[in-house]
């Protein structure tokens, strides 16, 4: 079985609630045996973070198998997985799994930040871990943003306008300075200066002034007590987290961090407030440990569990 195969294996085995101590400590003796496990492992979780906005059926089933109870987990993998070779075309059916998230305009791997510019200049900077794919016109252009945070640095008004998107909704500006981060189970558009409109479908649209911060996700909008530059700190290696469950907390740290990192089920939602860096997540986990009522336990070098 190649090390890309064993990789999917290994996802579904450690998609259970509460994966047994033994079940870690295995998975972790099998990510360091070998660099091709590894890089496999990596690619892999790229591939699951793309699949989060794809829309294709091959990337539908193969998430639907990894949700799928566990009895019919590994039939439903099975079939996911030929849907997926098929797919992959190529790629080698997961082969160069780094190569991930090719549709995306803009993309940046585990703690890399990455630039870009529009057709006609305008600068764009993102996080670790984000998937931007553009389309619409030269004159109005929508940046739909799979995974990770956007920092829209420059957009002089000129009567026209740019759309700055996730699976939650959208903010419209025809002038702003604006940041938009995707988070697992909301998003957080911030506007620095000028102003934008969110707008989410079914639901009046939201004016975003100068200053203020909203979360946003299916259940509507509200408004956040984040500056801008707190929303937008991870420019400078730094996250700032304000009520956001740990388990949203982990998937940031996920950006910066090989391994896994998984909270219980009695620990997923439990909020935290604070500044973490990002360039030392060992250190923030500490942090997090220091601050909730939770136990940090380690299995090897690359998985970290919080219960």
């Amino acid at each position: 079985m190649t090390p890309a195969r064993q990789a999917i294996m290994w996802e579904v085995r450690l998609r259970e609630k509460q994966p047994a101590a033994a079940l870690l400590c295995e998975f972790d003796l099998w990510l360091i045996a070998s660099p091709a496990h590894l890089q496999a492992w990596d690619g892999l979780q790229q591939r699951l973070a793309h699949m989060g906005g794809a829309r294709s059926p091959d990337a539908a089933a193969f998430a639907q198998a990894l949700r799928a109870p566990v009895v019919d987990r590994r039939r439903a993998l099975r079939s996911a997985f030929g849907l997926l070779a098929l797919g992959a075309g190529g790629w080698g059916a997961l082969q160069g799994g780094r190569e991930l998230g090719l549709d995306a305009d803009w993309r940046s791997g585990t703690g890399e930040r990455g630039q870009g510019a529009l057709a006609d200049g305008t600068p764009l900077a993102y996080d670790a871990g984000s998937r931007i794919c553009l389309s619409g016109g030269a004159a109005s252009p929508v940046l739909d943003l799979r995974q990770g945070q956007l920092l829209v640095t420059a957009w002089p008004a000129r009567g026209r306008s740019l759309v700055v998107a996730t699976a939650h909704g959208a903010a419209v500006t025809e002038g702003a300075v604006l940041g938009l981060s995707r988070l697992r189970d909301r998003s957080v558009v911030s506007v620095q200066s000028g102003s934008a409109l969110l707008r989410q479908p079914g639901r009046a649209a939201v004016p975003v002034a100068a200053g203020q911060t909203f979360y946003f996700n299916h259940d509507g909008a509200r408004l956040a007590g984040l500056s801008f530059e707190a929303a937008s700190a991870w420019r400078r290696g730094v996250f700032v987290a304000d009520r956001l469950p740990l388990a949203d907390l982990l998937d940031v740290f996920g950006r910066y961090r090989t391994g896994l990192l998984r909270a219980s089920a009695d620990t997923a939602t439990l909020q935290i407030s604070g500044v973490f860096r990002l360039d030392d997540i060992e250190r923030a986990l500490l942090q997090v440990a220091d601050t909730l009522p939770v136990t940090l336990t380690r299995y090897g070098r690359y998985v970290a569990v919080f219960s």
